[in-house]
Parts: C-alpha cells; sequence; structure tokens
C-alpha cells in the first residue's frame, strides 16, 4: 500500500516537473518572438540577437538574468537594460559595466565592440544581472526557428492528450462491456438459482403429499386392525 502510493507520488510529481518545464519554454519562446524579455519569480531569461558580446555570449544563445539592486552591481558585471539608444530604444541590450558614474548611472560596453555606448544606463532601466547562458534553450532552439518550434510544441502535447484520451474512452467502454457481461452473467446466475429454487419446492411439495398419503395410509390400516380386533371379540362373547 504504501509502496504504491510513493510511486503515485512519484508519477505526480514527474507529470508536474514535466509541464512546469514544457509552460517554460512556451512562455520564453512567446516572448522572445514578441521581442519582450520572459520573466519569471525573479529570473529573466532573453535571446541574445547580437554579436555585441562576443566570444563572452554568442548570438542564438538564451541567457538567464536575476534581478539585483543596483547598489549591488560592480564593474565587470554584465547586466541586462532597456536601451536608450534611438536606434533601438526600448528593446533589451546585455553589455558589460565598465564604469560607475556619480550620478548612478552605469557606463557600458559590448565585449565585441570597439567603444563604449554613447548612451549611459540608468538603474530603473537595469532588467537584472547575467548569470549563466541556458544550453537547453539553445538546443531546443536548435531544431528550427521558434514559430515552428512553437507549432512543435503546441502539436506534440494536442497528440498526446487525443491518444490519452482516446486509450482511456476505449478503457471506459470496453470496461462498460465487461460490467455488461458480467452482470448479465449475474442475472443468468440468479434466474438459475431461482429455477433450482422453484424446483426445491415442487420436490419438497412432492415429498410432503408423499409423507402425508403415507400417514393416511397407516391410519388407515390401523383403523382396518382395530375394526378386526373388534369383531373378533364379538364373536367369542357370543360363544
Amino acid at each position: 500500500m504504501i509502496k504504491s502510493k510513493l510511486k503515485l507520488a512519484a508519477k505526480i510529481t514527474l507529470i508536474a516537473l514535466v509541464a512546469v518545464m514544457f509552460f517554460t519554454v512556451v512562455y520564453v519562446m512567446v516572448c522572445n518572438l514578441r521581442g519582450k524579455v520572459a520573466s519569471i519569480g525573479g529570473y529573466s531569461v532573453m535571446k541574445v540577437v547580437t554579436g555585441s558580446m562576443e566570444p563572452s555570449i554568442h548570438v542564438g544563445d538564451y541567457i538567464l538574468i536575476r534581478e539585483t539592486d543596483a547598489e549591488d552591481l560592480k564593474v565587470g558585471d554584465v547586466i541586462t537594460f532597456l536601451s536608450d539608444d534611438p536606434t533601438i530604444k526600448d528593446m533589451p541590450n546585455s553589455h558589460r559595466i565598465t564604469k560607475i558614474n556619480d550620478d548612478g548611472t552605469f557606463t557600458v560596453k559590448g565585449d565585441a565592440n570597439p567603444t563604449e555606448d554613447v548612451y549611459t544606463v540608468k538603474s530603473d532601466r537595469i532588467i537584472g544581472k547575467y548569470v549563466r547562458k541556458l544550453w537547453l534553450f539553445r538546443f531546443i532552439g536548435s531544431f528550427g526557428s521558434s514559430k515552428k518550434l512553437l507549432m512543435i510544441l503546441f502539436i506534440l502535447p494536442t497528440v498526446c492528450i487525443c491518444i490519452y484520451e482516446s486509450r482511456s474512452l476505449v478503457k471506459i467502454i470496453k470496461g462498460k462491456d465487461k460490467d455488461d457481461d458480467e452482470q448479465d452473467e449475474t442475472d443468468e446466475n440468479n434466474s438459475g438459482d431461482k429455477k433450482l429454487t422453484a424446483e426445491e419446492q415442487k420436490e419438497k411439495l412432492i415429498r410432503e403429499a408423499i409423507e402425508k398419503e403415507k400417514q393416511r395410509l397407516r391410519e388407515l390400516d390401523k383403523q382396518t386392525e382395530s375394526e378386526v380386533v373388534e369383531s373378533e371379540s364379538g364373536k367369542d362373547n357370543e360363544t
């Protein structure tokens, strides 16, 4: 009993983890298709689309970003921020901090860029600090474009659900047929029991009738014997 409960708990946990991973991947892919940063519980995931951070971060890499207070940032940290550069206004960008200015802004530079960015980064425009690359998303994305991948991610679960539901429906139908067969068999057995009971009752009535007839014959014999004795007794008296 305990072992079966543990197996059930393990299955539920595995299904939950797979579901969380699936929806996380879908969410990240959808956000990246819309040019937004996917944010989950203080962490964000972003796909790198330019080579400004080569060779540290490559085009096509997915990076994990953690929300960090501006006071905790230091020179050398790679941060993701919403750019004030008119050419990429309000687009997420990831560069390395080269200087912390007296006004609280940050001067940044891409590792592959020859010069620092013209526009400094304000603390309220910072999304977070770069933590590491996410190779799983890179691996998943390597199978095709994001649109194709999303189609696959939606189609496969739908097909699996349809197959599962079809199997469940078949099981239900088979179970219903089995129950009907068992009910029919039970009805036949009950009918047989009723029939057998009726025969037993008939035999009982016959036995009772025979016993009554035997009793009647015994009483008749006794009565006949009594009459014979009385008759002989009367003859002796006459003599």
